[in-house]
């Protein structure tokens, strides 16, 4: 089996590493916290992204 390395954009790369995080047993939490289909906005230095709880797992998009 060969290993194909994926080139992501540093936006993918930060809404990859924000939806693990969340989906996991840190964020765990946060979606505790949200009702279905409720949302907010999450701000870095040079990101912004709407989080969104659906089928209770994090969705993370980034918003332009």
């Amino acid at each position: 089996m060969s290993t194909i390395e994926e080139t992501l954009t540093p936006e993918e790369s930060v809404v990859r590493r924000f939806t693990k995080y969340l989906n996991g047993p840190m964020g765990r939490i946060v979606l505790e916290a949200l009702d279905e289909g409720e949302s907010f906005v999450l701000q870095t230095a040079s990101h912004t992204l709407r989080v969104m709880k659906k089928k209770g797992r994090a969705i993370v998009t980034p918003v332009h």
